[in-house]
């Protein structure tokens, strides 16, 4: 404390240490999130991270991106005052072979640093989902038609006459599976028995860019009642 007398009036000069003027403000300083992790498949983006603090409560999270090429930081939309510790920022109109940067901050009545993630390109990070799966079937064969996961897809727009998928099928009765490799959208399989029940997986490949995509739910179809007269094989 500072005294300085002039003439009748005193005048009282007070130093107020930072932590109190911290506290007076919203009180314990902000951490910091960590450990921000990106997933994009197909076109869908989550951003998931983890709390520095768990024992601060009403926190919430927001993000920021920027272009490559620009100064400023533009609100990451999808991602702002979340609560949780995920975020979903599809909606965002990006061109997927630009490299974009992200940060991020906590938020209380006071904020947080900005922590911010590596730089990354979102086709070059991208997973391929696991693609739609269509069955007919007939006396000795199935029909199988594939297409993406993810209809009018901006990420695979360029790509989507390169996609190649590999299938599991197997008889439902046995389990023992059969692979079936670099099968193209529209796929055919014979030497089967009918009136029997055969259940398949199938997964996308996009071989050019060295993306191997996961796979689909399993579909179950029976075949129907032989065709007398009938040939099968195996054909692709």
């Amino acid at each position: 404390m500072m005294v300085v007398l002039l003439g009748a009036t005193t005048l009282v000069l007070v130093a107020v240490a930072p932590w109190v003027l911290s506290a007076a403000a919203g009180g314990k300083n902000l951490k910091s999130p960590q450990k921000v992790e990106v997933d994009i498949i197909d076109d869908n983006f989550i951003l998931r991270w983890n709390r520095s603090d768990e024992s601060v409560g009403n926190v919430t999270f927001s993000f920021d991106y920027q272009k490559t090429g620009m100064d400023n930081w533009i609100k990451l939309s999808g991602c702002q005052n979340i609560t949780s510790t995920k975020c979903n920022f599809s909606s965002l109109k990006l061109n997927v072979y630009e490299e974009i940067k992200l940060r991020i901050r906590a938020e209380k009545e006071n904020t947080s640093s900005w922590y911010e993630v590596d730089s990354f390109t979102p086709f070059r990070k991208a997973q391929i989902g696991p693609p739609e799966v269509h069955l007919e079937a007939e006396d000795k064969a199935i029909v199988i038609h594939i297409s993406p996961g993810t209809k009018d897809s901006v990420m695979w727009a360029l790509d989507g006459l390169s996609f190649t998928y590999s299938l599991v099928i197997w008889k439902n009765s046995s389990g023992v599976e059969e692979r079936i490799e670099n099968i193209y959208s529209r796929h055919k399989i014979y030497k089967l028995s009918p009136e029997t029940t055969y259940c398949l997986k199938v997964k996308a490949a996009l071989l050019t860019s060295w993306k191997i995509g996961v796979y689909s739910p399993v579909h179950c179809i029976k075949t129907t009642v032989c065709i007398l007269g009938g040939r099968g094989r195996w054909i692709t």
